[in-house]
């Protein structure tokens, strides 16, 4: 058991990464730090198989970065309260949260989209639901509605098909090989995952009521 204890498993690496996104008094969200964590969950994605939804991801990261990289280093860019109204200020976005594509707003939408339909899933997981149902169901409450019917038909088909069993899948995501992977390792990525899910809770809440606040929710369909 100690063996397994030393072993540091990708979940728990996310977590490390995600830690440091929410300020302390749980106001703000750090740009740098959220975007750097974001492209080591694409990396992970990468990892485990799931190169489809890392593509997309990885899209929308870039929407973020670019105006954040446009900008000179100040506190105008350090959360993602004052990068969002920078941006809408300067009359991009249409009327009734119309977002632009190509936007920042648009891209932090999409990802925080994803990282809800991950903690929804990781949360079933957790309570030992199998992980294709527990894909399904989370892509039909965060993703899906804003989803039109091509990218509905393909998601669906891809989560109904390519969902491993749920000790391969845990497997995977603690990066333990199927031949080794036992209860000890089971509750080594357990564990792991659901820090990830206690860490990204709260910065999805505050996600969610920055753009509740600056009337950046965008409920059309892609």
């Amino acid at each position: 058991f100690q063996r397994v204890r030393q072993i540091k498993t990708p979940m728990s690496s996310l977590a490390h990464s995600f830690e440091p996104v929410l300020s302390t008094k749980g106001k703000h969200l750090d740009v740098a730090e959220l975007l750097a964590a974001c492209w080591k969950f694409s990396a992970v994605l990468r990892k485990i198989g799931q190169s489809t939804l890392a593509i997309d991801f990885e899209s929308n990261i870039r929407k973020a970065e670019a105006l954040y990289n446009s900008l000179v280093p100040s506190k105008k860019r350090q959360s993602l309260a004052s990068l969002l109204l920078l941006e809408q200020e300067s009359g991009i976005h249409g009327p009734n949260a119309q977002l632009q594509d190509y936007s920042a707003a648009c891209g932090f939408l999409w990802i925080r989209r994803y990282l809800e339909f991950h903690v929804d899933m990781y949360s079933a997981i957790l309570a030992s639901r199998d992980p294709k149902e527990a894909a399904l169901d989370a892509y039909r409450k965060q993703i899906e509605p804003f989803h039109g019917w091509a990218l509905r038909k393909v998601f669906t088909t891809k989560l109904s098909t390519s969902m491993p069993s749920r000790d391969k899948f845990l497997a995977t995501l603690g990066n333990f090989k199927s031949r080794d992977f036992g209860e000890e390792e089971e509750q080594i990525i357990l564990n792991d995952l659901g820090e990830l899910v206690s860490i990204w809770r709260p910065i999805v809440v505050r996600w969610r009521t920055t753009y509740k606040e600056l009337d950046l929710e965008d409920t059309r369909r892609a």
